[in-house]
Parts: structure tokens; sequence; C-alpha cells
């Protein structure tokens, strides 16, 4: 038994990752990272047969504490194990029912603990826990992917900070910051068609219309950083997603408008990547 050696899950609409994680040191267990599609429309049973057969595998690797964190998505009763998801397209099977109990039931080895944490402040507890923004009392974090995930940070944990519906130039956050906003944007500008944010970056030709998006969005951002600092006056900024991956075509740009608006607070690029979230809930076991 290794009590340092939490597993930390992150469930998605369409995937599941699991690790065994150091908690000491924020590191991953080289080889026990395991990830599997789901199908989250299937049944109660199959779903929890299918993410407890990824936790097993994570879980022999190496000896542990027994201790399991999970950033599930809400709705959920994260207290009680109990998920509300409902018409969300994504385990209406689960609805009412104490997940829990149900992988309990499932798992093998002797297992002491599962916590579920929410997923949005998962990345940022990464982060701040083993990350550039560790060294910083207050802070903010954003996933820039399909939607626009959102976490504050104040002395070394971090919450959910719902921004995805925060009023922003005539609509909500989520309109301007996902990829939704990137692909209809790129179209508009183009006169072209693509279909989703990796196409958009890694088989777009690097030419006007695309730099022209990515300028915008620097604009857009920058503004909207600036409107928070007025109320919550952050140390640091974390990104993170899967368009932070394109972080060379707008970080430079923001940080100028950042410069000209007199905001000091540094902006990173997250250091963990897809594993911020593995960690985060994995850290998270021990600040209850």
């Amino acid at each position: 038994m290794n009590d340092t050696i939490v597993l930390g899950v992150d469930i998605g609409g369409s995937h599941i990752t699991a690790a065994l994680v150091n908690t000491s040191n924020g590191t991953i267990l080289e080889g026990s990272m395991q990830r599997e599609k789901i199908d989250s429309s299937a049944g109660a049973e199959d779903i929890i047969q299918a993410w407890t057969a990824v936790m097993n595998q994570s879980l022999r690797f190496a000896a542990n504490s027994g201790k399991i964190a999970i950033a599930m998505p809400g709705p959920f009763d994260y207290q009680n194990g109990i998920s509300y998801m409902k018409s969300m397209g994504k385990y209406d099977a689960l609805y009412g029912m104490n997940v829990r109990n149900l992988l309990l039931n499932q798992l093998s080895g002797h297992i002491s603990k599962i916590c579920f944490i929410n997923d949005a402040g998962c990345f940022l507890q990464g982060e701040v826990s083993h990350g550039p923004a560790a060294g910083y009392d207050e802070v903010v974090g954003f996933t820039l992917g399909t939607g626009f995930g959102s976490a504050v940070a104040k002395n070394g944990q971090a919450l959910d900070a719902d921004f995805w519906c925060h009023p922003f130039m005539g609509g909500i956050c989520e309109d301007f910051f996902s990829s939704r906003w990137f692909v209809s944007t790129y179209n508009n500008y183009s006169g072209l068609r693509v279909n989703n944010v990796k196409e958009l970056i890694f088989n777009v030709d690097l030419g006007g219309p695309l730099l022209q998006v990515f300028d915008e969005f620097s604009i857009n951002m920058g503004v909207f950083l600036t409107q928070l600092y007025k109320k919550h006056q952050y140390d640091c900024v974390v990104l993170g997603g899967n368009i932070s991956n394109a972080s060379t075509l707008f970080l430079p740009q923001l940080k100028y408008y950042l410069k000209t608006m007199a905001i000091t607070a540094p902006v990173y690029i997250s250091s963990k990547g897809e594993t911020a979230a593995l960690i985060g809930a994995a850290c998270s076991v021990y600040m209850d």
C-alpha cells in the first residue's frame, strides 16, 4: 500500500481516462494511464462495467492507497455520489442512482474511498497543486474547447466558477470562447468550411482568415479578463483545453492587450495538459 498514490479518473461525455497519480509530486505513474471510449447512451450496467474495467486496469498497475478521485460532470451530488444528469445527451441511465455504490460493487481490490469532484475545478486544481500557478494566492483558469470551462482557486483550492454563462458582449462567454465560435467565425471569414477546431488548427493554411480569427479571439479574451480583473483581482491566469495548444497564435496578442490595460497578472498555458484533471482530482482527496 502506498498512501501517496491515488487513482485519478476523468469522465467525459464520450470517454474515460484513469491513471495512478503520485500526489506528492503531481506525476502520473508511467504506464498506468488507461483511456477508453464510452457509449454514454448505454444502460446503467454497461456504463458502470465500462468505467470499472478501465479503473481496474490502472489500479492493478502498482501498489496504491485504494483511494479513487473522479472528475465528474454535473449536475451531480458530489458528496453522496448520486447522478442527476438527465436530457444532456449523456448518462441518462444513471439518473438518481448511487454511482459510488455501483462502482464499489464492480471494482477489484481494497477500495477505501471514492471521491467525486466537479470536473471544471479539477483542471485548475492540478495546475495550482503542481504547476507554475502553485505560487499564487488567487488564480483563474479556463479550458478552451467544446465548451468554456472555468474555475477559480484561492489559497491552493480550486472550485468551479461557471463563467460560461457570464454576460459578455450581448451574449454569454460560451458564445465567444468555445470551439463553436472558432469554427463559425473562420467559416464566415474564409468562405470555406471546417468542421471542428482540430481541423482548423492543424489542416488550415496559416493565412489571413485564420490569423484574423485568433486576433479577434485575443481581443475578446483580453476584454473579458480585464472586466474580470476589475471585480476579482486575480494573481494569474491558466489556460487549458485543446484550443490552448494553438497558443502561439493568440498568447502574444493577449499578453500585449493585458499589458496595455495595466494588468500585470501572468498568463500561463497549462503545464499538465490532458493530465491536469487527473492530477487535480487525485490531489483533492486530501483536501476533505
